[in-house]
C-alpha cells in the first residue's frame, strides 16, 4: 500500500401502493391537541431486562431518557413523541463534545419514537403500520436557541417570527403533500425510509436510495472495500453490515448510518458465509481455507471463540432462536453442532461428504442438508440429533432454503434446471418443478417464492399457496433485464453465497439484482414486467440487501426508527395511522449544532460567530498530489483549531467525516478516519479509475457539515502511468 504523507424517481415512500386509498380516505386525517409532557413521564417505559453478556437484542429494554416529548389525543388515542439518544452516552447534546442540557441537535442521529395506547385505559396499541415525517416550521431559525436559552418560542410565534402551528386543515394538507411525493412539499425528516445495499463485483458495496426522485443521483455512497465482498448480511438492529473478504482482508464491518467500514475483524482464511445468530449477539464467519469457524461478538467485533471444524466450503444454520448453530463442511463427513450460548460443541452427525447448503425449521424440528456429488437432501431430527431419513434427488444440488413458515423446504439443482420442493414435517418430495433455467437463489415474500435463473434473464415465482396442493404449482416467468446473470463477469460462490434478490419493505414484491444489466429491477406482484428500473452505475450488483429504516414496533405500543436530524429549530411531526386512519401532528425542536466546548450554540450568543472557522482541516501531502487506479493509498491529515492553531486532540476519530468524490459527478467514497495522536488522523482509499477527485472531510458536531471546510483536490493516474506520492512533511 503507497502510504501518502499530507500537511496542510422512480420509487415513492414506504407505502406508495396504497397512497391513493389514504388519499380518498382524507376526511379522517386531522390534528389533535397538542400538550407538552415532563421528561420524567414515559408511558412507554418498561423496566430494564439484565443486560445480555455477548450483546444487546436490536432495541434496549429500557429507552434512554428522552431529550423531549409532546402529545396529542385524537379518536380515542393518545399518541407521544419522543426524541431520545441512541445511547446513554450521548445524552448531553448528542455530539460527544461536552456536556450540556439534554437536547436534540441538529445533524445529530437520534431515536424518534411514538408512543400510541388507548386514551381511556393506558392499554398499548399494536399491529399498526404508522408513517411518520418531520417538517421545520416556516420561520423557526432562532426557535431552538430561545427555547434553550431559557426563551419561548410561543413568544416568537406571537411576534409572528414562526409561523403558527398548522391546523386540521394544513395538517391534512402536509401529510397528502408527502404521500403524493410532491417535491415541492418534502420532509426535512422521513421516517418510512429505506436503502438499497449491492455487493459489487468491484470491491465495494453501493448504498442507493430508490426514494429520491427526479434527483442528480441515487447513489447515496459508495463502501470501499479492503477486497473483493464474498457475502454479507445485515445485523436486525439495521446498524451494520457485515462482509466477508478475499485477499486475507477478512471480516469488514460496516456502519450503515454512516456509510463507511468501522473496522476490519480478523478471522481465518478464506473466509465466505457470514450469518448472524437470531439474538443478534453474535456474528458466525465460515473459513474455507483453514476448516474453521470464527464467532464474534456483534457489540464490541472481539472474536469470541474460533471453531475448529472439517476442511472445505461452510454453511451455517441455527435451530431454537439461535441456541444450537448446524455447520457443514463440504470436504468433511459430519455435520457439527455447537452449542450458540456456550459455544460448547454438542456432538457431530454423520452425513458423508460432499454437503454444500443447510436450512433448519423449528416448526417441523428438522434440518436438511444437501449433499451436491450424491443428490441427496439428508434429513437431520433436531430433538435427537441424528439422520432421520435420506431424500435421493439427482446429483448437482445447490441452494437450500425453507419457506418463511418452516413447512416447506426449497432444494435447487442448477445443473438438472430444477427445484425439488421437500415437506418438512413428512421429509418427501411434494412437488418438482422444471422447465427453469439454472435456478441458484431463491427467496420469499408472504404469497410467493422467487427463484433466480442464472441462465436466463428471468425470476420464476411460485405461488406458495399452493405448495400443500397435489399438484405441482405452475411458475410464472416474469423478464428481468436484457442478459442472463451467466452472462456478467461476476459468479456465485458455492451454494449460491449470492443473494440477487431481496423482498420489498412492503412484502408485495421484489428487487432483483441484474449483473448483467449493471441495474436494479423493482417488481410488485400482480404485473406481468417490472415497474422501474434502478441504476447501479456501472458496477455489477451481485448481491442485494433492503436496509428497512421505517418506524417498526419495537415494544408494545411503541413505534421507532433512527433519524438523522436536520437544522436547528422548531418541527411539526406529522403521523398518518392505519387504524383507525388518523393523521396527527405534534412539535419537537431541534437545538443548533454546538460550537467548540463551552462556546454555545451555532448561531446564538457565545458561540463567536461562524463556528467552522474554529476548525481547520489540514491535508499532509503536497498540492495536486497523484494517485494510481486501483493502487490503495492512505491519506493523513490534521485537524486544527483554525489555521494555524494547536491541534485538536479533543477530537474522536468517530466525530470527523470524510469523503472523496469524483468530480464533477460519479464514484463517492466514505471512509472512517484512524487517530495517530496529535490531532492527526488518516484513512484508507483506493481510487477505482483515473480522473479528478476531491477529498473532504467535515466535522458535524461542531457546526462543519460535508461542504463547509475546503475540499483538497487528487488526481489519479492509470496504473502504471508514473503516479507520484509528493513530498511528506
Amino acid at each position: 500500500m503507497r502510504r501518502i504523507s499530507m500537511d496542510g424517481a422512480s420509487m415513492g415512500a414506504r407505502g406508495l401502493w396504497l397512497s391513493l386509498a389514504w388519499l380518498s380516505a382524507s376526511t379522517a386525517l386531522g390534528c389533535g391537541r397538542r400538550e407538552a409532557l415532563p421528561a420524567s413521564q414515559d408511558p412507554g417505559a418498561e423496566r430494564p431486562a439484565p443486560p445480555a453478556q455477548l450483546a444487546p437484542p436490536a432495541q434496549p429494554e429500557e429507552p434512554a431518557a428522552p431529550l423531549q416529548e409532546s402529545r396529542v389525543e385524537r379518536d380515542g388515542l393518545s399518541i407521544a413523541f419522543a426524541l431520545r439518544p441512541l445511547d446513554r452516552g450521548q445524552q448531553g447534546g448528542g455530539t460527544g463534545l461536552g456536556a450540556g442540557p439534554a437536547a436534540a441537535v441538529a445533524g445529530s442521529d437520534v431515536m424518534a419514537e411514538f408512543t400510541i395506547t388507548d386514551a381511556s385505559t393506558g392499554a398499548p396499541v399494536r399491529g399498526l403500520t404508522p408513517l411518520g415525517w418531520m417538517s421545520r416550521r416556516a420561520g423557526a431559525d432562532g426557535a431552538a436557541a430561545a427555547s434553550f436559552s431559557g426563551g419561548a418560542p410561543a413568544a416568537s410565534v406571537a411576534s409572528g417570527a414562526i409561523d403558527a402551528a398548522p391546523d386540521e386543515a394544513a395538517c391534512r394538507g402536509k401529510i397528502k403533500s408527502f404521500m403524493a411525493g410532491l417535491l415541492s412539499v418534502r420532509p426535512e425528516v422521513d421516517m418510512n425510509a429505506y436503502l438499497l445495499w449491492t455487493l459489487n463485483q468491484d470491491n465495494s458495496l453501493s448504498a442507493i436510495n430508490p426514494q429520491v426522485a427526479l434527483a442528480r443521483t441515487q447513489l447515496r455512497s459508495v463502501v470501499s472495500l479492503a477486497g473483493r465482498g464474498v457475502s454479507f448480511v445485515l445485523h436486525p438492529d439495521r446498524e451494520s453490515l457485515y462482509v466477508t473478504l478475499r485477499g486475507g482482508q477478512g471480516l469488514a464491518v460496516v456502519d450503515t448510518r454512516r456509510g463507511l467500514v468501522r473496522t476490519n475483524v480478523p478471522v481465518g482464511q478464506d473466509p465466505s458465509r457470514v450469518v448472524v445468530a437470531p439474538d443478534g449477539r453474535t456474528v458466525w464467519v465460515g473459513n474455507d481455507g483453514d476448516g474453521t469457524v470464527s464467532v464474534i461478538d456483534a457489540r464490541s467485533t472481539d472474536v469470541l471463540k474460533t471453531l475448529p471444524v472439517a476442511p472445505g466450503h461452510h454453511e451455517i444454520a441455527f435451530t431454537g432462536g439461535g441456541r444450537a448453530a448446524w455447520i457443514t463442511s463440504q470436504q468433511g463427513e459430519s455435520v457439527a453442532v455447537v452449542d450458540g450460548e456456550t459455544l460448547e460443541p454438542l456432538g457431530e452427525i454423520a452425513v458423508g461428504e460432499g454437503v454444500v447448503a443447510i436450512a433448519a425449521s423449528d416448526e417441523a424440528g428438522v434440518v436438511h442438508a444437501a449433499n451436491a456429488a450424491r443428490g441427496e437432501v439428508v434429513i437431520l431430527d433436531v430433538a435427537r440429533r441424528a439422520v432421520a431419513g435420506r431424500v435421493a434427488l439427482k446429483p448437482g444440488l445447490g441452494a437450500l432454503q425453507f419457506d418463511p413458515g418452516g413447512r416447506f423446504s426449497f432444494a435447487l439443482n442448477p445443473s438438472a434446471n430444477e427445484v425439488a420442493v421437500l415437506d418438512g414435517a413428512t421429509g418427501a418430495v411434494a412437488h418438482t418443478l422444471t422447465g427453469l433455467a439454472a435456478p441458484d437463489a431463491v427467496t420469499f415474500t408472504g404469497a410467493f417464492a422467487y427463484i433466480r435463473n442464472r441462465g436466463a434473464a428471468r425470476v420464476s415465482l411460485v405461488d406458495r399457496s399452493a405448495l400443500g396442493g397435489p399438484a405441482a404449482p405452475p411458475l410464472v416467468d416474469i423478464a428481468v433485464g436484457q442478459g442472463p446473470p451467466l452472462a456478467a463477469a461476476a459468479r456465485p460462490g458455492p451454494a449460491a453465497l449470492a443473494t440477487p434478490i431481496a423482498p420489498l419493505p412492503e412484502g408485495n414484491g421484489a428487487l432483483v439484482a441484474s449483473p448483467a444489466d449493471r441495474a436494479l429491477y423493482v417488481y410488485v406482484e400482480g404485473m406481468m414486467a417490472p415497474i422501474g428500473t434502478l441504476p447501479s452505475y456501472g458496477r455489477e450488483p451481485r448481491s442485494i440487501l433492503v436496509e428497512d429504516r421505517s418506524l417498526k414496533e419495537v415494544r408494545p405500543g411503541v413505534y421507532a426508527t433512527t433519524v438523522r436530524l436536520g437544522e436547528g429549530g422548531l418541527y411539526d411531526v406529522e403521523l398518518l395511522l392505519d387504524r383507525p386512519r388518523t393523521g396527527v401532528c405534534l412539535e419537537a425542536t431541534v437545538a443548533p449544532a454546538r460550537c467548540a466546548p463551552g462556546d454555545g450554540e451555532a448561531d446564538a450568543s457565545g458561540c463567536g460567530g461562524d463556528p467552522v472557522k474554529d476548525i481547520a482541516i489540514a491535508p499532509l501531502f503536497e498540492p495536486d498530489v497523484r494517485l494510481a487506479a486501483g493502487e490503495p493509498a492512505t491519506l493523513r491529515f490534521r485537524a486544527t483549531a483554525g489555521e494555524g492553531g494547536p491541534p485538536l486532540d479533543a477530537l474522536d476519530a468517530e466525530d470527523i467525516e470524510v469523503m472523496v468524490v469524483r468530480f464533477p459527478a460519479g464514484y463517492r467514497f466514505r471512509g472512517a478516519p484512524r487517530a495517530e495522536g496529535d490531532g492527526t488522523f488518516s484513512v484508507a482509499f483506493t481510487p477505482p479509475a483515473p480522473g479528478q477527485y476531491r477529498f473532504l472531510a467535515a466535522v458535524p458536531g461542531r457546526g462543519a457539515p460535508v461542504g463547509a471546510l475546503p475540499f483538497v483536490p487528487l488526481r489519479v493516474s492509470a496504473r502504471g502511468a508514473g503516479a507520484q506520492g509528493g513530498g511528506a512533511r
